[in-house]
């Protein structure tokens, strides 16, 4: 039986992509078959494999504070004191 083979709206659908980046990915190397000039399409078993290949373990995010801080290299910056000290100076004349 020969592989079953998906047409481009089929494709972009299963990845939850649109046209053009579909496009894209296939100029990224994403695998494709050329029925013939302009007609391409694409198996099913080369989508999931062209997609376990690139899944990028995300590292878990740190919770933002909810008290207006925010952490950086340097340590802890209070944005609300820097704030009330850039409002109390005095402008220049």
């Amino acid at each position: 039986m020969p592989p079953l083979l998906w047409t481009p709206d089929e494709a972009a659908a299963y990845l939850k992509v649109s046209q053009k980046t579909l496009q894209r990915l296939r100029n990224r190397g994403l695998p494709y078959v050329m029925i013939s000039s302009g007609t391409i399409r694409y198996r099913p078993d080369d989508l999931t494999t062209f997609i376990e290949d690139r899944v990028q373990q995300c590292p878990t995010a740190r919770k933002a504070r909810a008290s207006g801080t925010s952490t950086s290299k340097s340590g802890v910056v209070d944005f609300t004191a820097v704030a009330a000290r850039m409002t109390t100076r005095k402008r220049k004349q």
